[in-house]
C-alpha cells in the first residue's frame, strides 16, 4: 500500500498523540526549548482544528501501510503563498519517507490553487533542507533558519 496522506480525522488522533508522547528525538527536533508534556488524541485534534481556523490551513496525517507515521500541513500566507510544515517519526528518518511525502504533498498544495509554498526550517534540520533544495534554489537564511520558496509550476 505504501504512503498515503489523509485529511486529519479524529480516528487518527490517538495514534498521533502517542507518537508525539513517546518519540523523544522527534520532540527535541520540533520543540527543542519546550518541556515534553503528554497530550491526548482529543487534545491533538482540538489544537490542530484551532490552528486550521486561526491560520486558514489544513492538517493531514501521513500513513504508511495504513499506520500513522507523521503529519503534514499547509496554511495560507497570502492568496498565492502557502506555508508548509511536517514531521515523521524519528525511527523513519533518513529512509526517504519525508522526501516521498513532500513530493506528494506539493501536488495537494498546487491543486488547492497556491502558486508558491514556503517553510521555516531550523538549520539543524539538514534532511528537510535537502528535500527543499531538490525543488528550489530560492532559499533565504538567517542565523537560525532557512526559508525556501518553491514556485508551483
Amino acid at each position: 500500500m505504501g504512503i498515503t496522506i489523509e485529511k486529519l480525522d479524529i480516528v487518527y488522533c490517538n495514534d498521533m498523540a502517542e507518537l508525539l508522547n513517546t518519540d523523544e528525538k522527534l520532540h527535541l527536533a520540533l520543540s527543542p526549548n519546550r518541556l515534553h508534556t503528554s497530550i491526548t488524541g482529543q487534545e491533538y485534534y482540538d489544537v490542530c482544528k484551532a490552528w486550521e481556523l486561526r491560520k486558514k490551513g489544513n492538517n493531514f496525517v501521513v500513513l504508511y501501510d495504513e499506520k500513522t507515521i507523521g503529519s503534514i500541513s499547509y496554511h495560507k500566507e497570502n492568496s498565492l503563498l502557502a506555508g508548509c510544515g511536517y514531521w515523521i517519526k524519528s525511527s523513519l528518518w533518513g529512509k526517504g519517507y519525508g522526501k516521498e511525502v513532500f513530493s506528494m504533498f506539493l501536488q495537494i498544495i498546487k491543486n488547492v490553487g497556491y502558486e508558491y509554498v514556503t517553510a521555516s526550517i531550523l538549520k539543524d534540520n539538514v534532511a528537510s533542507w535537502k528535500i527543499w533544495t531538490k525543488y528550489t534554489i530560492d532559499i533565504k537564511e538567517d542565523e537560525y533558519r532557512y526559508t525556501p520558496l518553491i514556485e508551483m509550476i
